[in-house]
C-alpha cells in the first residue's frame, strides 16, 4: 500500500498500483520505488531527488519539470518518457532506457548516462556538463544547443545524432561513432576525437580549434568554412607529392567532365582556377585522381584508364576529408588502358 503525500503534505493517493496513477507533484524525496510499476504515470513537478528506482518501469511516464537530481535510475525504462526540462543532475541513468525519450532543456550535468539508451531521444538545449556518456547509444538523437562541455563520450555511438550548434568544448569523443552526424556551427575546440569515426559528418562551420583529429575518420565529411586552426592528428591519406605516379579513369575517346585528354601533358582552360580549398571535396575545376584500385573500385564503368604523372610546377589539392583522391591542376597521360581487355591502347590518343 502506497500513501503518497504532495509538497504540502497533503495525501494525493493511496493504494497498490501506481501505474496511471496522478502524483503531479507529489513528495517522494528519498523514496525507495526500486522496480515499481509507474507505467503512465503522471509525476510533472514532482520531487524524487534522492529516490531509489532502480529498474522501475517508467514507460510513457509524463515527468515534466520533475526533480530527479541525484536519483537512482539504473536500467529504468523511460521509453518514450516526458522529461521536458527534468532535473536530472548527477542523477545514475546508466545502462537506462531512454529512447525516445523528451529531455528537452532537461539538467543532466554531472549525470551518469554510461550504457544507456538515449536512442532517438530529444535532447535539444539540455545540459550535460561533465554527463558520463560512456558507450551510450545516442544514434539519431537531438542534441541541437545542448551543452556537452567536458562530457565523457567515450565509444559512444552518435551515428546520424543531431549536433549542430552544440557546445562539445573540451569533450571526450575518442573513438565514437559520428557516422552522419551533423555537427554544423558545433565548438568541439580542444575536443578529444582520436580515433572518432566522422565519415559523411557535416562539420560545416564547426570549430575544431585544437582539437585532437589522430586516427580519426574524415571521409567525405564536410569541412567546409570549418576552423582547423591548430587541430591535431589531420593526415593527407594519399599523400600526393609531385613527380609520383596515379591513375584515373575516362570514359569513351578519352573525355572526363567535359575535357579531352591527350597523352603529354594536360592542363586546366584558360581563365579557369584551379579550386584548391582542402576542406571541401571533389572541387572544380581541377583534375581528380588516386591509386589504380581505388578507380576500378569507384568507376568500374569506365571504359579506359590511364597512368598519369604530377609534373614539376603542378599546383595539388588533397582535401582532408579525401576518401582516396586528390586533384591537381595539371596531369601528364603516360600510357592508356582498356580497363576490360588490359590493352595497352596509348597511341589512339597520341597528339599527331
Amino acid at each position: 500500500m502506497y500513501k503518497i503525500k504532495n509538497l504540502e503534505g497533503k495525501v494525493i493517493f493511496e493504494g497498490t498500483d501506481l501505474s496511471r496513477a496522478n502524483l503531479s507533484g507529489a513528495n517522494l524525496s528519498g523514496t525507495n520505488l526500486s522496480g515499481t510499476n509507474l507505467f503512465r504515470t503522471n509525476l510533472s513537478g514532482a520531487n524524487l531527488s534522492r529516490a531509489n528506482l532502480v529498474e522501475a518501469n517508467l514507460l510513457g511516464a509524463d515527468l515534466f519539470r520533475a526533480n530527479l537530481s541525484r536519483a537512482n535510475l539504473v536500467e529504468a525504462n523511460l521509453l518514450g518518457a516526458d522529461l521536458y526540462r527534468a532535473d536530472l543532475s548527477r542523477a545514475d541513468l546508466s545502462r537506462a532506457n531512454l529512447s525516445g525519450a523528451n529531455l528537452y532543456g532537461a539538467d543532466l550535468s554531472g549525470a551518469d548516462l554510461s550504457g544507456a539508451d538515449l536512442s532517438g531521444a530529444d535532447l535539444s538545449g539540455a545540459d550535460l556538463f561533465r554527463a558520463n556518456l560512456v558507450e551510450a547509444n545516442l544514434s539519431g538523437a537531438n542534441l541541437s544547443r545542448a551543452n556537452l562541455v567536458e562530457a565523457n563520450l567515450l565509444g559512444a555511438d552518435l551515428s546520424g545524432a543531431d549536433l549542430s550548434g552544440a557546445n562539445l568544448v573540451g569533450a571526450n569523443l575518442s573513438g565514437a561513432d559520428l557516422l552522419g552526424a551533423d555537427l554544423s556551427g558545433a565548438d568541439l575546440s580542444g575536443a578529444n576525437l582520436v580515433g572518432a569515426n566522422l565519415s559523411g559528418a557535416n562539420l560545416f562551420r564547426a570549430n575544431l580549434f585544437r582539437a585532437n583529429l589522430f586516427r580519426a575518420n574524415l571521409v567525405e565529411a564536410n569541412l567546409v568554412e570549418a576552423n582547423l586552426l591548430e587541430a591535431k592528428g589531420l593526415v593527407k591519406i594519399v599523400g600526393v607529392e609531385v613527380g609520383n605516379y596515379y591513375w584515373k579513369r575516362f570514359e569513351e575517346g578519352l573525355y572526363n567532365n567535359g575535357y579531352q585528354f591527350r597523352v603529354g601533358l594536360n592542363k586546366l582552360r584558360i581563365g579557369e582556377r584551379f579550386a584548391n580549398d582542402e576542406k571541401r571535396l571533389c572541387s572544380y575545376p581541377g583534375f581528380h585522381f588516386a591509386s589504380r584500385s581505388w578507380c576500378a573500385i569507384h568507376y568500374s564503368n569506365r571504359p579506359l584508364e590511364a597512368k598519369i604523372r604530377i609534373p614539376e610546377g603542378a599546383k595539388i589539392n588533397e582535401p582532408w576529408a579525401s576518401d582516396g583522391k586528390a586533384s591537381a591542376d595539371m596531369i601528364e597521360i603516360l600510357q592508356v588502358f582498356d580497363t576490360k581487355t588490359g590493352e595497352d591502347v596509348t597511341n589512339l590518343f597520341k597528339i599527331g
